[in-house]
């Protein structure tokens, strides 16, 4: 009996570190249990993130889309106006001419040759170059001026 007796302090030891063995053993797995849990608690978590910022990100595109088709239409709008205004601006100003060329009286072709054959008449040229050139043109203005003659000439006959 004296053998139990010395072996019963380390039994009561080894139950009690036995004890503690598996009292540690299971707090591992509460932790190991608890690490899984926040394991995907973070990357749950980290996946809400980036979800959310690829929304965001496509609703600030969607908006920024939209913006800029506005402000083309915008700008389609105002170049629309602007050539509308131009073309009103220049068709006035056509009319003006039309009614300045009427109002010189005389707007057949051989008048408005003379007109220009006078007008290049009275200039000077300091060049040979620039008087070889106005003779030129004079002389194709009298070519023209002949063969337009020939030609109401010609059509009056028929």
């Amino acid at each position: 009996m004296k053998k139990n007796k010395d072996v019963e302090p380390f039994s009561e030891m080894f139950d009690k570190l036995s004890a503690d063995v598996e009292t540690v053993k299971g707090n591992i797995q509460k932790r190991k249990s608890e690490n899984t849990t926040l394991k995907i608690l973070l990357y749950t978590g980290l996946l809400v993130l980036l979800v959310g910022f690829l929304y965001s990100n496509s609703v600030l595109q969607r908006a920024h889309i939209k913006i800029l088709e506005r402000n083309i239409l915008s700008l389609e709008q105002r170049i629309a106006q602007d050539m509308s205004d131009i073309k009103i601006n220049l068709e006035q100003d056509i009319q003006n001419l039309h009614k300045q060329t009427k109002s010189n009286g005389d707007t057949d072709i051989f008048s408005i040759l003379s007109r220009m054959d006078y007008a290049i008449a009275q200039v000077q040229p300091k060049k040979d170059r620039t008087a070889s050139l106005i003779n030129s043109v004079r002389l194709q203005a009298d070519e023209f001026g002949q063969m337009f003659k020939n030609r109401e000439n010609h059509s009056i006959k028929k």
